[in-house]
């Protein structure tokens, strides 16, 4: 039993005694599969990039076990692991130098809109203000056209009233002026003929005076 476990023992030490910290060498990103390279069988399992630290576990000719931080486990060429973390490179810093000019960039973009929209924000609420006061304006004119437009209709109801009483007053003096002449001409007729009736009977009574 103890030659059994000091041969499995030597079996696996090499394995633990080659693991090792490795890091990705300079390279945007390599993939990590579960077979050696693009043998068949072989599945994407995670990718790699630039500066990753793994844990070597194994090494078989051009390719290497690794464990990633992930935890995942599968084989990467050799030829991306390097023994120190690599420097970053120039080409790299150039990257890192846009991107961090562009983050720059934005922020100072975005506080240019946040500062726009406060202003818009400004505006906004004036313009809703203005609106306000325009409708509460309209309603009062509103109010006031309605008053205008019912005062015109009584002015033109009155107006139609005096129109009527001033026909009626018309036909009302047309017919005392012809009153007015029929009793004048009655009155004229009657006095003439009492003025007949008095003459004819100063003639009779001359006449009773001449007889005696």
């Amino acid at each position: 039993m103890k030659k059994i476990m000091l041969t499995a023992f030597l079996i696996i030490l090499p394995v633990f005694a080659y693991a090792e910290t490795m890091y990705i060498t300079d390279r945007v990103e390599a993939s990590v599969r579960s077979g050696k390279g693009l043998a068949a069988g072989s599945q994407y399992l995670g990718v790699v990039h630039n500066g990753d630290k793994v844990e070597v576990l194994t090494t078989e000719g051009e390719y290497a076990r690794v464990k990633l931080a992930s935890g995942t486990e599968g084989w990467l060429h050799t030829r991306y692991l390097v023994a120190d973390q690599p420097a970053e490179s120039e080409k790299q810093k150039e990257k890192n130098k846009a991107l961090q000019d562009e983050l720059t960039r934005l922020k100072e973009e975005k506080k240019g809109l946040e500062a726009l929209r406060d202003q818009q924000a400004v505006k906004i609420r004036d313009a809703e203000t203005a609106y306000e006061s325009l409708k509460a304006g309209c309603a009062d004119f509103t109010k006031a056209r309605s008053d205008i437009d019912k005062a015109k209709q009584e002015l033109q109801a009155s107006s139609e009233v005096i129109a009527q009483l001033k026909r009626e007053n018309e036909d009302l003096m047309q017919n005392t002026q012809l009153m007015w002449f029929i009793f004048g001409s009655a009155a004229v007729l009657c006095g003439f003929i009492i003025g007949m009736w008095l003459q004819s009977l100063r003639k009779r009574r001359n006449k009773s005076k001449i007889s005696f």
